[in-house]
C-alpha cells in the first residue's frame, strides 16, 4: 500500500511502513533528500500513520485510515503529537527571549500549508536559520505529559539550518530521548550536520524523483500538459518543488533565455559588457532556482544539438519545437567538445548548490561555453 500524497518513493515508503507495521519505530530519523524529493511528504505521513487510532494494516504495510478522530487533527497539522519545527528569518529576538508574532503567525501558515500539500516550501520568506530558542521551546513541549494517545512526532524541517550553537543543544534532545517520541530531521546538505547528530540517527536517503515519475505527477497533479510536464521533468532533477516552480515562470520562456544567453556568449570580441548585462538581467543578484532552471535548461538543449550531431534529423528531441535552431547550431558546432559543456553545466549546479554568488557562477560557465564552442571553429 502506498501512502496517499506520496510520489514515488516506493522503496522508501516500504522502510517507514514496515518500522510502524512491526512496532519498531525509532526515536530519531533523518530523511536525507531536497523537500521535492519528498522528504517532507514523507515525514508528515509517517507522523500521521503513527497516531491513527484504526490502521490499515497488511503484512509489512500500513497507511492512516483517514477517518478517525487523530486522523481528523492530523489532516490540518492541528494535532497535539504532531508538532514542526522551521527556519526562521535574520533579526534580533525581544527582551523576552520569544519568537516574533509575525514569526509565529508565519510558521502557523507554513505548516497549513504543508497540510494541503506536502510539497510545498519548508522556509517562510527570508529564513535561514534553526534557532536555539526553538529547540528550548521543542524541548519543553516534549517534557510535558501527552495529552493524547498516540506517538508524538517532532519535524525538524531542513536540520541543515541548525547553527552550531542549536545543533549542540538538539543535540542533547537527541541523548536524552523522551518516551513514545520520534523526531524526523530532513536535510539536503548532510555534511553540515554534526557527525554526534547523525550517528543518533536511523538515516534514510530519499532520491531523486525519476523523469517519468514526475513528469506523470506534473500532469496529474497539476495538470500541466504533457509536453511541458516533459521539460520541466528534465530541467528539475528530479525536485517536484523546483518543476512547478519552472512551470509556473514558463519552462519555454526560461528555455529561450538561457540560449540566447548562449548566443550573447557566442558574439565576437566586444562580447562581455552585453554578457554581464544579460546574466544580470536574467539571474538578479541572488536567484539561485532561476540559476539552475537556466543551466539545466542549457543542458538539455545541449544534448538535443549533440543528438542531431550523432543522428541527424530523425532523432526524438526533448526540445521538439526548437528544431531547426538546433540544427543549425549542431552543424555550426559539430566538432565541439560536448562533454566538456556538460560537464561545466553540471559544475555549475554544484557551486549554485554550494551557495557560491549565482551571477559569478554563470559568468564563469558562459565563459567555459564560449572556448569549448569557439575552439570548435578553428
Amino acid at each position: 500500500m502506498q501512502w496517499p500524497g506520496i510520489i514515488g518513493q516506493h522503496a522508501v515508503q516500504e522502510i517507514l511502513q514496515r518500522c510502524i507495521a512491526q512496532q519498531r519505530i525509532p526515536q530519531a530519523l533523518l530523511l536525507v533528500g531536497n523537500d521535492g524529493f519528498g522528504t517532507m511528504a514523507l515525514a508528515i505521513e509517517f507522523a500521521r500513520t503513527v497516531n491513527c487510532y484504526s490502521p490499515v494494516i497488511d503484512g509489512h504495510s500500513v497507511i492512516a485510515c483517514g477517518s478517525c478522530q487523530s486522523c481528523t487533527q492530523a489532516r490540518t497539522l492541528q494535532h497535539p503529537n504532531i508538532s514542526i519545527v522551521s527556519a526562521l528569518p535574520t533579526g534580533k529576538l525581544d527582551a523576552s527571549d520569544e519568537l516574533r508574532k509575525e514569526w509565529v503567525d508565519a510558521l502557523y501558515g507554513l505548516a497549513h500549508d504543508l497540510a494541503l500539500n506536502g510539497y510545498s516550501p519548508t522556509r517562510m520568506e527570508g529564513a535561514n536559520e534553526i534557532r536555539i530558542v526553538q529547540i528550548r521551546e521543542l524541548n519543553r513541549q516534549l517534557s510535558f505529559s501527552m495529552t493524547q494517545r498516540g506517538r508524538r512526532v517532532a519535524i525538524i524541517a531542513n536540520a541543515d539550518d541548525m547553527n552550531v550553537s542549536t545543533a549542540n543543544a538538539f543535540l542533547k534532545t537527541l541523548e536524552e530521548p523522551h518516551a513514545d517520541t520520534t523526531i524526523i530531521m530532513t536535510c539536503s546538505r548532510r555534511d553540515r550536520l554534526l557527525p554526534t547528530i547523525i550517528s543518533r540517527c536511523q538515516v534514510i536517503t530519499v532520491p531523486a524523483l525519476d523523469e517519468s515519475t514526475l513528469a506523470d505527477a506534473l500532469m496529474q497533479r497539476g495538470s500541466h500538459a504533457p509536453d511541458e510536464a516533459r521539460i520541466a521533468a528534465s530541467m528539475a532533477q528530479g525536485d517536484y518543488i523546483s518543476a512547478e516552480a519552472f512551470l509556473a515562470e514558463d519552462v519555454r520562456q526560461i528555455r529561450d533565455s538561457a540560449v540566447n544567453l548562449l548566443r550573447t556568449s557566442l558574439r565576437g570580441k566586444d562580447f562581455r559588457p552585453a554578457l554581464t548585462a544579460a546574466v544580470h538581467e536574467l539571474i538578479g543578484q541572488r536567484d539561485r532556482q532561476r540559476c539552475l532552471a537556466v543551466t539545466n535548461a542549457l543542458l538539455l538543449w545541449l544534448r538535443d544539438a549533440y543528438a542531431i550531431v550523432q543522428g541527424g534529423r530523425r532523432v526524438h528531441l526533448l526540445n521538439a519545437d526548437q528544431q531547426e535552431p538546433l540544427e543549425r547550431f549542431a552543424s555550426s558546432f559539430a566538432r565541439a567538445d560536448f562533454d566538456a559543456a556538460y560537464r561545466s553545466l553540471e559544475r555549475a549546479a554544484a557551486d549554485v548548490d554550494r551557495f557560491m554568488p549565482t551571477q559569478l557562477v554563470m559568468l564563469t560557465t558562459m565563459m567555459e561555453l564560449r572556448s569549448v564552442f569557439l575552439q570548435a571553429r578553428r
